[in-house]
Parts: C-alpha cells; structure tokens; sequence
C-alpha cells in the first residue's frame, strides 16, 4: 500500500525501514517496503513490494505490483527424513555440527520466477520452484502451487484459473510489444498511451 508516493532512485532501491536484505540485487527504480526479508534474488526494474513481503531464491522481472504480506519462494523442510527440524540440517545456533550445505545448495537452486507486469495481491503465497507468467493476476489469499500462464486470473487455495485477462490474440500481440523492455525513453514518449483501451494499445503498437 502507498500512502505518499516517493520519488524513486534509477541507480539505488529504495528500501523501507527494518527490512533485511541477503545476496540480492536490483534493477532501477526498485521499491522494497518496509519490514521486508528478501534473500538470494534478483529484482528487476520498476518493481515494488509492500509490507511484510519475503521473498527467497526468486527472480522478479519488470514491472510487478507486490501487495503486503506476499511470501515467494519459501523454502521446505526435508520431510522425507527422520527430523524436518532445521536443527537436523542447519543445527550451528542450537550448538550442533557443521550445516548439511548439499542440502542447503539445493534448496537455493529451486529457483521462483514471476513475470513482467505481474499484480500479486495481499498475502499471496508462491511456492518454490513456480513460474508465473507474464501480467498475470494473483488473486488476494491465494497458494499458488502450480505454473501460472500469462494474462491469467488466479484465486483460491489451491490457486487456480478464475478467467483470461484478454483475448488469446490480445494476449499474443502484448508479448510480441513486450512493452516492460522498452528503453526509459520509448516508455516517457509514450507514457500517456497505456490509459488508452488495451485494443488501442495493441493497434498501435503492433
């Protein structure tokens, strides 16, 4: 949620307060709301999170509209051996051995990708290793558990298909435009063209 719209950084992410950030970087005028916790991802240009958010071995493209209290890419616990307590695989804070650091490869590898001009909604939840395809809309509360293909509405737990956002060929043409890899300058000298209706837009544009 914005209340008051900040002026945003190209070079830095603008990050709010008490968020915590590991092995992460960002594309330009990223930004991170507060109370964030985001680890081992990249988030490209344009993006922004809102309050609560964790993100975890994730790749955000460009231009997604993250509500608060979304989780992507959380990790699971080993439940196929004797113990799913990290104490078993990760045990250094509790005073046991060395890390199982196969194990934690691993987990870190299970990449989450989230497409361009996607809109995750409040307390959304991606599971690891899921791709959501480009403008897709998660629907608030929902456990995504499966691929999510593009210009597609997602609700419920777990989440699955409500209606297509346009037309297939509608759908198409905005891929071929791939607007989101628009130069800075392409996207200010036609700014006032994404107000139009989208038939518009894709005439244009195609």
């Amino acid at each position: 949620m914005h209340i008051d719209f900040v002026k945003l950084s190209k070079d830095h992410p603008t990050i709010g307060d008490g968020s915590q950030i590991k092995d992460t970087t960002f594309g330009q005028y990223v930004e991170i709301g507060s109370q964030n916790f985001i680890d081992n991802s990249n988030i490209d240009d344009y993006t922004y999170t809102g309050q609560f958010c964790f993100i975890q071995n994730s790749t955000l493209k460009r231009f997604i509209s993250m509500a608060a209290m979304v989780r992507i890419g959380p990790t699971n616990h080993p439940y196929d051996r004797p113990a799913q307590h990290i104490f078993a695989y990760n045990g250094a804070g509790y005073g046991f051995g060395d890390p199982d650091t196969e194990f934690l490869q691993k987990r870190k590898q299970v990449k989450t990708v989230i497409g361009n001009d996607v809109w995750l909604g409040h307390d959304v939840v991606v599971q690891s290793g899921i791709t959501i395809g480009d403008g897709a809309v998660i629907g608030a509360g929902a456990v995504v558990t499966k691929d999510v293909e593009p210009y597609t509405i997602i609700g419920g737990i777990p989440g699955k298909k409500i209606k297509d956002r346009f037309s297939d060929e509608i759908k198409t043409d905005l891929e071929k435009i791939a607007w989101w890899d628009w130069s800075r300058e392409d996207l200010e000298k036609y700014y006032q063209d994404f107000r139009l209706p989208i038939e518009e837009f894709v005439k244009k544009h195609s």
